[in-house]
């Protein structure tokens, strides 16, 4: 799928091998003295041109990639392989069509990403997942004290699902998990843990009464009435929180002594948010 061309100083093809057509998708006659910029995808123009004067200024180019739109509108992605003829005054160049193996790069890219998402991300809400949330906390404890972690669990939840069903609950969960993720900073980390918990990582926290206020306007926004395709819903969530500066940097410890803050403040009832004890 290659093809031989020769372009002039002014860029016009005046010569190109049988192989053309299968390459840029026109006979080479419908090529022969137009400029090779009428056939170029336009974003690719101003590369080409930086590219051409190189090759004109006597670099042998052998791997330039740029774009050409066929007769019949198809975007061709081609590879390049180019010099410079001062006695022909002409560039002399080799395009290969790499069409089909830059969608397969793209599909390889895309399953990448799917894999990732699936690897760090919970696929109902979307938030990140227990691996995701390990490995951002760690990082950041490792650099800092002013961390704080709030275990949230959400109150009345289960009385959803058991009277209106899993897939209703599904939705309460996400829109619940919208509330959160629109109500933390943009430098906090919400994530799932599962059913109905999540964690919040509170980074740039000065002191614990700091991560209390950030957990209470979670609280508040969780307590707004939840729409959904099948109803209303009133939800409340306890929350527990640990905060490095006090009860260390070892995150199983933060997240062990959260989870206990929780249960206490599920005690107190709902709507409520408890710093762990000392």
């Amino acid at each position: 799928m290659d093809a031989i061309c020769v372009v002039d100083e002014q860029g016009r093809f005046v010569y190109i091998s049988a192989g053309g057509e299968r390459v840029f998708g026109y006979p080479p006659e419908e090529m022969i003295g137009k400029s090779m910029f009428e056939f170029i995808h336009p974003e690719d123009h101003e590369a080409t041109r930086a590219v051409a004067a190189e090759i004109m200024a006597g670099e042998h180019k052998v791997d330039f990639k740029n774009r050409y739109i066929r007769k019949n509108g198809e975007v061709a992605y081609l590879l390049w392989s180019a010099r410079y003829s001062a006695a022909d005054q002409s560039r002399i160049a080799v395009a290969r069509d790499i069409t089909q193996q830059h969608h397969a790069a793209q599909e390889r890219e895309q399953l990448l990403l799917r894999l990732e998402q699936l690897a760090h991300f919970d696929p109902l809400t979307g938030l990140p997942n227990r691996s995701f949330f390990y490995s951002r906390a760690e990082q950041a404890l490792a650099h800092s004290e002013n961390i704080a972690v709030a275990y949230i669990d959400l109150d009345r939840f289960k009385e959803i699902n058991d009277q209106h069903g899993h897939a209703v609950g599904d939705q309460v969960l996400s829109a619940a998990a919208q509330r959160l993720r629109d109500n933390i900073r943009s430098h906090d980390t919400l994530a799932r843990l599962g059913g109905d918990e999540f964690v919040v990582l509170f980074e740039r926290i000065q002191n614990p009464e700091d991560a209390v206020l950030i957990a209470n306007k979670l609280n508040e926004s969780l307590a707004e009435t939840i729409h959904v395709a099948d109803g209303e819903f009133q939800i409340d969530a306890s929350v527990g929180i640990a905060f490095a500066g006090l009860h260390g940097k070892d995150l199983e410890v933060l997240l062990q002594l959260a989870d206990q803050a929780m249960y206490q403040a599920k005690r107190l009832g709902s709507h409520c948010a408890m710093l762990a004890a000392c």
